[in-house]
């Protein structure tokens, strides 16, 4: 039973202590990531802008326009009553279905599109937030482990190599979900807003 015990503890400690290097690579490459991110974030705020009452002139306008059946310019109309990147995007990509004898499918689609677009990219962040944490926590304690057996053996110099590790990539998996967790909350946010224009724009061109 001993002998048993014995091979189960050292198997674990072994599988745990091949998992430490992927798990701090992937917590760099998260780290990276969530920079990237951060950029991107800062990036999409210095280009958004939100005009109400554009939108609602270049609504009314294009509506005007198709019941005229004059299709060109309605669709110049709309393309260019976005406000934000994203809802630019969408203003462009709806001012092709105009005159389509489908057009309130084919709108609809294009809206359920843009929300599985808007979701893939929150879910992005989102494993950010959940993943870096665990990520930092497993590489926290793998290195417990030798930290504790340089400690019996009365090396302080492996104790303390093995614990700054540990409390390094706490920090950094700590780091990498906060600032993802904060990006993700103000983009749903955004995208919310987004929506909601895009469902209005919708509902005024039909």
């Amino acid at each position: 039973m001993t002998d048993l015990s014995t091979l189960i503890m050292e198997t674990m400690f072994t599988l745990s202590g091949a998992l430490f290097y992927p798990a701090i690579i992937v917590l760099l490459a998260f780290v990276v990531w969530t920079l990237t991110a951060l950029g991107q974030f800062i990036s999409e705020y210095s280009a958004r802008t939100r005009n109400l009452e554009r939108l609602r002139d270049g609504c009314r306008e294009t509506r005007a326009l198709v019941q005229a059946r004059s299709y060109g310019e309605a669709a110049e109309t709309l393309a260019a009553s976005g406000s934000n990147p994203l809802l630019r995007s969408f203003t462009g990509d709806l001012a092709k279905l105009l005159g389509d004898d489908r057009f309130s499918i084919e709108s609809e689609k294009l809206l359920q599109d843009y929300e599985i677009r808007i979701a893939a990219e929150l879910e992005r962040l989102k494993i950010l937030t959940r993943t870096a944490p665990m990520l930092g926590l497993m590489g926290t304690l793998i290195p417990l482990g030798p930290a504790l057996m340089g400690l019996s053996a009365g090396n302080v110099e492996a104790l303390a190599s093995n614990l700054v590790i540990a409390f390094s990539t706490t920090v950094l998996g700590l780091f990498a979900g906060g600032i993802a967790y904060a990006v993700m909350l103000t983009k749903r946010r955004w995208y919310l807003q987004d929506l909601s224009d895009m469902e209005y724009v919708v509902r005024m061109v039909a």
